[in-house]
């Protein structure tokens, strides 16, 4: 609880005491003054009606021979003792057609009915009558008005004073302090229990997140992480560390068995990264067989396909092609982009001259083959895609479909290009290979027909660039047929 939270319960608890007092005093004034104004009626209501003992006196306040007249007066009347009454009374004398009727009323037929109050009839200063009757017959010393005594005057002259008995207000105000001092004590209590309990409870909670911060920053450097509690009084917080310990405890565990499931994990993952890696170097091995053998019938080397790879992968590097899946079609699509000739007759592809335009047709299905092959293997779409249309132009001038630019994947137009480079600068039995400088002067002028000029323009700058650091490819053949390279 905050000091402002306290000071409010304090403050609330004072003015409903305050209150209550102050109800108390208005309810003990207000039944006062029921009783006096009571007891005043009861008073004149005797005197109106002659209740008590009547005797008639002359006008000099003469009867039975005796004078009254330096006792009695007309009115109220101080004297007590008894006249025609056996015991003390309250004496009032009317004056009636010229005589005077003397009215007693005995002090025994006045009876008030409230414990909690002292009332007191009083004329000249002398109480004549009280419920307290060790004050009949003194003078009363009390104030008229007061702030726990009220006074009236009669009608018939007397005046009546009401007062609270001490010990009465005493008993009550004892217990209405005690009603209001217990539950202040109690809450004085519990508000000092509440405010040590949230001290330790906000150093509890201060050092508990002390050591999680701690022991996650631990966690997170892969330190061991033990949790030691911190001594409270604060049972809800001792569970909530029950708890967390037991969390640790559990995460420690799991931690533990993720590390060893990690390193069998990696071990794993290492195994099968390794025989991956020899599987794809005994498939890739297989494919650049499989290539080399069709180049060997065809051209007589095993090379070509491998050199349009290795430029072809040089190509995509330069035109920042980084998606793995994309590179890898190149690579096998260039490997394989005329495994089809294995499927062309001898006499064609084998022949040293060039072939007749009906032979060409025939060499020109070798793409469509090599297409049927390729996707006999599942997810080579791509590699499917370069093999069958490496022979494409960007004008749609191209075999097999007549494709154009819009039309041709990236990486078909990178292997027709990069086939055609390899094809002019190799040796090949009929024809002299041409260096690399004609072989891009004579590529150049295919541009818009045959290749894209952006493309040729990144092969180009990439040749060079090669050509810098050392001229691998400086004399090859020039293979055609009906002006075509094939």
């Amino acid at each position: 609880m905050k000091k402002s939270d306290a000071a409010v319960v304090f403050a609330i608890i004072f003015a409903t005491f305050f209150i209550s007092l102050a109800l108390y005093y208005i309810n003990l004034r207000n039944n006062a003054l029921k009783y006096l104004t009571d007891f005043s009626q009861l008073v004149d209501s005797y005197i109106e009606n002659e209740i008590g003992l009547v005797s008639d006196f002359s006008e000099d306040l003469r009867g039975d021979d005796t004078d009254y007249s330096g006792l009695l007066k007309v009115g109220p009347n101080t004297y007590l003792k008894g006249i025609k009454s056996k015991e003390l009374s309250i004496k009032y004398v009317l004056e009636k057609d010229g005589k005077y009727i003397l009215l007693e009323i005995p002090l025994s037929t006045l009876k008030f009915p409230s414990h909690q109050f002292t009332v007191k009839l009083i004329s000249n200063g002398k109480v004549l009558y009280s419920n307290d009757t060790s004050v009949i017959g003194t003078f009363d010393k009390v104030l008229n008005n007061g702030l726990l005594h009220q006074t009236q005057t009669t009608k018939s002259g007397f005046t009546a004073k009401i007062i609270p008995k001490s010990d009465v207000i005493l008993f009550e105000l004892s217990i209405t302090l005690f009603w209001g001092i217990v539950p202040l004590t109690a809450l004085v209590f519990l508000n000092r229990k509440y405010i040590n309990e949230e001290r330790d409870l906000e150093h509890s909670t201060s050092a508990l997140l002390s050591i999680i911060s701690d022991m996650a920053l631990r966690v997170e450097t892969g330190e061991h992480v033990e949790y030691r509690a911190i001594n409270t009084r604060h049972v809800p917080l001792v569970k909530i560390q029950q708890a967390i310990q037991d969390l640790f405890s559990r995460y420690t565990e799991a931690i533990e068995g993720y590390k060893l499931t990690t390193e069998e994990l990696e071990n794993t993952m290492s195994q099968i990264e390794e025989m991956q890696s020899a599987l794809e170097e005994r498939n890739f091995l297989l494919i650049n067989t499989l290539a080399e053998t069709v180049e060997l019938k065809d051209v007589g080397t095993g090379e070509h396909s491998k050199r349009v790879m290795q430029l072809s992968l040089g190509l995509a590097t330069k035109l920042n092609i980084v998606d793995p899946e994309e590179l890898n079609a190149i690579k096998y699509g260039a490997i394989l982009h005329d495994v089809g000739k294995i499927g062309i007759p001898d006499q064609i592809l084998l022949k040293p001259g060039k072939l007749s335009i009906e032979e060409f047709e025939i060499m020109k299905t070798h793409t469509i083959l090599g297409e049927r092959v390729v996707s006999q293997i599942p997810g080579w779409e791509l590699v499917a895609d370069i093999v069958r249309h490496h022979h494409e132009n960007i004008d749609g001038s191209g075999y097999p479909d007549g494709l154009s630019k819009e039309s041709l994947s990236l990486g078909a137009q990178i292997v027709a290009l990069v086939d055609v480079y390899i094809a002019l600068t190799e040796h090949r039995p009929y024809r002299i290979a041409l260096t690399s400088a004609e072989a891009l002067e004579l590529m150049e002028t295919m541009v818009g027909t045959k290749f894209d000029k952006e493309l040729f323009d990144k092969f180009k700058e990439m040749i060079l660039e090669r050509e810098k650091g050392q001229n691998t490819y400086n004399d090859f053949y020039l293979e055609s047929a009906e002006g075509g390279v094939v």
